[in-house]
């Protein structure tokens, strides 16, 4: 079964397997583990050219010898606990995949254990979670210094043939280490501000996305015509109506995948053709309900910081239902409207609601810092409001003039032959 490794000979499902397929180049690596013994994995990263940041946990079976093969590299930085409650397995793979499951990074877990391994990918809710635990791992674990990986080299030895002893062992290393735990924060709470490390991987994904949006936009205003005119809504926010009828109307389905890569004079020759269409195709929900409704709507709401500090919740929120992205969610809700909103309101304060969308849309920090940390840094971060929300908040509200960016506006970049990452 896709995305499921559990090392049975008969399926080649092995842990190993997984590790292999999601590994590209260039890309951040982050991992997690309890228990490591496996260097090869790590170098065949490393050649592949990523960068790879791991934690593991100084204790038995975590073999020195693996650690200090990997030192000095710099390709990777490696961070410990010594304290026996550190037990994840998490493996993230950029901004694309992440692996969770039983499996530590040892021969026997990857390719011979009875393990259980399943993929998270990125259009997951839960993936942004994964990272942000990662991202709370990172920050407290100890950096592992020569002199602390000597210290671990010498008490291993000293335990090594004992396995009747691994408790004395482990008591030993946080003797003469320090017990290094996870505090296992209270992650309903804000923490202070911290380097967001997957920062760099988003604003690559980000950046190149709007950068394909921005070739669509030259060739729109190339054409000289407008839906409506400049001073009623951006035109940004009428080219994502355009798209959106480009996916009702031709990249339905999954026809968008069907479609040849590359960025030719034919793909655009259709561009201008679907624009020409679009141009003369009344789209009620354009002309009707964004432009006279929503538009004014959303950005009433949210036109100032002060305005924002000053609105009530409610009006908060009917300025958040006009995103796609939030107003979809209502699938998960038997009861419709009224019960997305109060499941938003009761799993977030209210302060922090306000606060998290002042820095959003008019913080001082530059743009995509601020959506990173809406969607990684739990110090911004609100509960029921991921990356699709975030991106599409922005691209109707921001002062850098940025394009709304979401599954629905890949799909139809792809539809035209780029390659991009779908969301």
């Amino acid at each position: 079964m896709d995305g499921l490794y559990t090392n049975r000979n008969l399926l080649s499902d092995f842990v190993k397997n997984g590790i292999d397929a999601s590994i590209y180049g260039g890309t951040e690596v982050y991992i997690a583990v309890a228990f490591f013994t496996e260097p090869d994995v790590i170098q065949d990263m490393i050649s592949a050219g990523c960068h790879v940041r791991m934690i593991v946990r100084l204790g038995f079976p975590t073999d020195p010898s693996a650690l200090r093969k990997l030192t000095n590299n710099h390709s990777v930085e490696l961070r410990f606990y010594t304290d026996s409650s550190f037990h994840p397995k998490l493996y993230i793979f950029g901004d694309k995949v992440a692996l969770v499951g039983s499996a530590n990074l040892t021969k026997a877990a990857i390719l011979t254990n009875q393990e259980v391994v399943v993929t998270i990918r990125s259009d997951d809710e839960r993936f942004s979670e994964l990272a942000t635990l990662f991202s709370d791992y990172w920050e407290e674990a100890s950096v592992l210094t020569e002199e602390e990986l000597t210290k671990y080299e010498s008490i291993y030895r000293k335990h090594e043939n004992t396995m009747n002893s691994i408790n004395l062992m482990e008591g030993d290393v946080k003797k003469h280490i320090g017990s290094i735990v996870f505090s296992n924060i209270d992650r309903g709470k804000p923490k202070k501000s911290k380097e967001n490390i997957f920062l760099n991987n988003y604003r690559k994904t980000y950046q190149e996305t709007v950068s394909v949006f921005n070739k669509v936009r030259e060739v729109y205003e190339s054409t000289g015509k407008r839906k409506v005119d400049a001073s009623v809504i951006p035109v940004r926010l009428e080219i994502d109506s355009f798209l959106s009828f480009v996916r009702d109307a031709h990249a339905v389905h999954e026809t968008w995948r069907e479609q040849p890569k590359g960025w030719n004079k034919n793909r655009q020759d259709l561009l201008i053709e679907h624009i020409q269409e679009w141009l003369y195709t009344k789209w009620t929900h354009f002309e009707e309900t964004i432009v006279k409704i929503n538009y004014p709507l959303i950005s009433r709401v949210f036109a100032s910081p002060e305005v924002i500090d000053s609105a009530s919740l409610s009006q908060i929120l009917d300025g958040l239902t006009v995103l796609h992205s939030f107003h979809d969610r209502l699938r998960f809700y038997d009861s419709g409207l009224e019960t997305l909103k109060q499941s938003f309101i009761s799993h977030n304060d209210e302060q922090k609601i306000k606060d998290s969308l002042k820095y959003l849309l008019y913080g001082s920090h530059e743009v995509v810092q601020r959506m990173c940390d809406l969607i990684y840094n739990n110090s911004y971060k609100l509960n029921e409001f991921g990356q699709a929300n975030v991106q599409e908040l922005v691209g109707w509200v921001n002062k850098e003039d940025l394009p709304v960016v979401n599954g629905r506006t890949t799909k139809v970049l792809r539809y035209f032959g780029f390659d991009v990452r779908q969301l």
